[in-house]
């Protein structure tokens, strides 16, 4: 789900939660590792006996250093409640987004809570569990035009888009006889909309929820119609990484996802790092 990028190679501390700390994880100084559990409890046979994660600090709302100096994110908080789950000792640590499929290839690290692109050249080293968290698209009207969207409503009307983008290539394909307005970046394209330069804006839930919960906004405009989730346009969600080979970990990791999705702690923890549902 997230895209691939350089990023500057700066040596970071490795930081850790413990079962009583902060939903963060503090950002040690000295050389790292300095390992602290997640969460911890006897395993069972049929649980690995610990969990090493490793994640960057570079991606919020999904894993970022706060204000207060701690590693924290909805990835951080899934990996945690991974744990809990599963009653073992885990460890998260802090890596730069680059490095972070050499902790797995040197045995540095179990499993990437970062949101690492599901890729075939990145599947020859890495298995992914099932998904944990999909980005819809949406769209973005001013009030009081929140109008359902739907080919007709939005035909002739000007749509903005990320040139290039699996926005623009849906908007292309479903709802044709819409007028595509491209902009450079999100910031760019929700000006537009504010500006009532184009009529609705088809882009990522979780920047759009921030744009409208923020200043920026300043309450001009709303989510309009429902989510778009097709894999074919936008992924089939963010995963957990591990070795290739890993099959054991993968399989322990589905499980507890799948059950964390059904009583409901992946949506509760969705609500504490997006401003609004996102569907």
């Amino acid at each position: 789900m997230r895209l691939s990028k350089i990023l500057i190679a700066t040596i970071l501390a490795a930081c850790v939660l413990g079962p009583g700390s902060s939903p963060g994880a503090r950002a040690a100084q000295a050389d790292y590792p300095q390992i602290v559990p997640l969460a911890t409890g006897p395993a069972t046979a049929a649980n690995p006996p610990s969990i090493r994660f490793v994640t960057s600090d570079d991606f919020p709302p999904f894993n970022f250093v706060d204000g207060s100096g701690l590693i924290t994110g909805f990835n951080v908080e899934v990996a945690r409640a991974i744990c809990t789950h599963l009653s073992i000792p885990c460890t998260v640590q802090v890596r730069p987004f680059p490095l972070l499929l050499g902790t797995i290839r040197d045995n540095k690290a179990d499993a990437i809570a970062a949101g690492v692109a599901d890729t075939p050249a990145l599947r020859r080293h890495l298995a992914y569990s099932v998904p944990y968290f999909r980005e819809p698209a949406r769209f973005v009207r001013r009030w009081p035009a929140l109008v359902e969207p739907s080919p007709r409503t939005l035909a002739g009307k000007a749509v903005g888009v990320i040139s290039g983008s699996r926005y623009a290539d849906f908007i292309r394909d479903y709802f044709p006889a819409a007028t595509p307005r491209t902009a450079a970046t999100e910031a760019d394209l929700f000006a537009l909309l504010k500006d009532g330069e184009v009529d609705a804006v088809f882009t990522g839930a979780v920047g759009a929820a921030f744009w409208l919960a923020g200043p920026a906004a300043h309450g001009c405009c709303a989510f309009s119609g429902g989510a778009y989730i097709e894999p074919a346009y936008f992924g089939d969600g963010m995963k957990i990484a591990v070795a290739a080979d890993n099959t054991a970990l993968k399989g322990s990791i589905d499980g507890a996802l799948r059950a964390l999705d059904a009583d409901g702690t992946l949506a509760d923890l969705a609500l504490r790092f997006f401003p609004e549902s996102l569907y």
